[in-house]
This record gives structure tokens, sequence and C-alpha cells, in this order.
């Protein structure tokens, strides 16, 4: 049987639901299974929480859109899903059933959530789940198990699932949305952590989350796609990307290898076509090798110096601050002035160090300060 797996959905333009073009439809409708990361909640339930970031929703049609297109799976673990709270979710989890899609990944309690989902196609029975790195909404050690929100990529629950999915399926497959935004490598913490997946038993892991394609490997006969970028996403600025990226059709047969076949998109006139000037996939596989550390290094660094630092320096400090002496000055101008909105300082505090991504960005840069002196 064949899976069509693509990257994340933001619909906020097309308010018939539909995203595809006809000649990706085609090739959606054709799989046996398809499966979309669902970004953001359904528009008109609930309120906005309190968070970082901005707080996306799409509109209800999205999903019966989808649903027309061929998607059979949409995954809901992922940091928007809770923009607006329990509510949200509950209306985009009844607008799935009423569509007759499934979804995985987020719930009303911890149970639901981590609940992972078995097909039974032919005599194949595939087991699959889906997670996202801690953000706002995740559902981790913290005391909010009865509370809805989505399941933790890095909770010993995921690990346990994959276990007993193992002794049950054909083939197990892990859907997982972390990672650093806008950067064309993984995080080292995260190859080895789906690495350790597939040593529990997951034989393909397919990432989302950085909004950009990045490279795959095979790992002990298990595939590993580190992020598909995005598939359809129309928020605010992003309606102008073409998001150059790709999609996978995974061929899954029992007792044979796992073979697959990237399908290139771009965005265009408010839909996803498929294109004939691909990302160049092989060089993305290259930068997973040789050079990887140094790259490793630089993106680290570049994340650490350019955002985590400053937002973290804003929020511990009582005064306007930025990291160098003149920007200082501009904030606390700016500040004088009522350009700058109030900072809800222990949330941003919260936000930079759940965030396991930048975590390890943050981390990884002091080292190799604290290594230079």
């Amino acid at each position: 049987m064949k899976i069509f797996a693509c990257g994340d959905v933001v619909n906020n333009q097309n308010l018939n639901g539909l995203v595809c073009s006809s000649e990706v439809e085609a090739i959606i409708q054709e799989a046996d299974f398809s499966v979309c990361n669902f970004e953001a909640p359904v528009m008109g339930y609930g309120q906005p929480q309190s968070k970082i970031g901005p707080h996306l929703a799409q509109p209800r049609e999205t999903v019966q859109g989808l649903k027309k297109q061929g998607f059979d799976l949409l995954l809901l673990a992922n940091n928007h899903m809770l923009d607006y709270g329990r509510e949200g979710l509950v209306a985009t989890l009844d607008s799935a059933n009423k569509a007759n899609i499934d979804t995985i990944g987020a719930g009303v309690d911890g149970n639901s959530a981590y609940q992972p989902l078995i097909k039974q196609f032919g005599n194949l029975k595939i087991g699959f789940v889906n997670a996202c790195e801690a953000q706002f909404g995740v559902i981790d050690h913290f005391e909010r198990q009865e509370q809805a929100g989505y399941a933790w990529i890095n909770h010993s629950k995921i690990d346990t699932t994959i276990l007993t999915l193992k002794k049950e399926c054909d083939f197990v497959v892990v859907f997982a949305h972390a990672g650093l935004e806008n950067y064309s490598i993984p995080q080292k913490e995260w190859r080895v952590r789906y690495k350790h997946l597939c040593d529990l038993g997951a034989d393909i892991v397919v990432g989302s989350h950085p909004h950009v394609p990045q490279g795959y490997e095979e790992y002990n006969g298990s595939l590993i796609f580190y992020s598909l970028g995005n598939f359809y996403f129309d928020y605010d600025y992003a309606q102008y990307y073409e998001n150059h990226s790709y999609a996978v059709l995974i061929d899954l047969k029992k007792g044979e290898p796992i073979s697959f076949e990237p399908v290139y998109h771009i965005t265009k006139d408010r839909k996803v076509y498929p294109t004939d000037k691909p990302v160049d996939l092989v060089a993305l596989c290259e930068r997973l090798g040789k050079g990887y550390s140094k790259e490793l290094d630089q993106m680290s660094l570049e994340a650490y110096e350019c955002s985590i630092r400053k937002s973290l320096l804003r929020a511990a400090s009582n005064l306007p601050i930025d990291t160098t002496f003149f920007g200082t000055l501009k904030e606390i101008a700016a500040t004088l002035l009522g350009r700058r909105k109030k900072i809800n300082k222990s949330l941003t505090q919260l936000h930079f160090t759940r965030n396991e991504a930048y975590y390890y960005a943050a981390r990884h840069a002091l080292e190799l300060h604290n290594e230079s002196t």
C-alpha cells in the first residue's frame, strides 16, 4: 500500500477549503492513505489563549476540503492546535468527525492525546503515532493530564506506545513536529531522538515544523524525513511564499524494504502545484553528512544570538534592554514613546525555556562560547 505524507497546512485564503491543484489532488487520491499536519484549529471557536507568538486558525471548510481532495488523516500535535484553547480543539475534532477524516496527536485529556491510530489495509496493519516538541498546549510531566492538549514527542508514553505497536503491527509510522524554524538542517538532538524511536520499532519517522525542507536518511532499515516543509501555508506574509518543498509517497510491502518517491511541489495562486524546479533533495541529504557539525554550530550560534538571547534578556530585565548598548538606547526610546507593547515577562521566559528547539540551540551555542574561552 502507499501512504502520501506532506507537511504543514494553514489555510486562510481558500474559503471553500480546497488547497490543492487538480494535479496534486490526483496524486493524493491515488494513494491508499494520505496524511497532512493540520497546523491550526478551525475558526470561530474559543478565545485566544495566553501565549507567545501568533494565534492561527483556519476556516472550518478546510477540513471538508482536505477530505474532498483525498486526505484521510489530520495530524494535530503541533504548537498552534491549542491557540484557541479546549473549545477550538473540540471544534476541530468535531469537524473532522463529521467529515469522516481521522485525527491523531491531540485530545481533550492525556489519554486521548497520546492515543495511537491503527489502520488495516488488506493484509497490512499499520500503527500511527503523532507528537510535538514542548510548546504551548503540550501535555508533559506538568500536572495537566485532565486538560486538553497535544502529545509530547519526548514523553516516555511515546516510547512504550511504539514498543506496543511494533508487536501488533506490520509497520509503525511516527509523525513528529519539532525543530528550529526556517533552517535546512535538523538539530543533532532531534536526529538522536528520531533514531532512538527507530530503535524502539518505528519504521518511518516523518518530521514537520521547520517550515522548510530538510534531508532524509536511512537508519537500520528505517527512513527518517527530518522536515517536509510547508505544504500549504498562507498565514500573513507566508501567503507570498512559493513554499518550494516536497511530500513523500511511501510504498509499504510486507517483508520488503520500504521505498518512497518524492513529490515536489510549490504554492502559486493559492493552490499547491507540482513543480519542474524541485528542491535539491540530494544536496539536503548531503548536508547531513560531511560538514554537518560545522553548519550545526553556525545555526545554533545564529539562533541564540539573533533571537533567543535577546528575548530572554528582555524578559528577565525590569528595564528596556537589548544585547548592545545602542540597541538598549533604542529600546528605552521606543518604550518612552509608547512603541513597545508590554511584555509578559514570565510567559516569555517560560516559552524560551520550555521550547526544546530553543533550549538545544542555546545550550549548544553556550557550549561553543565556553570552549573558545
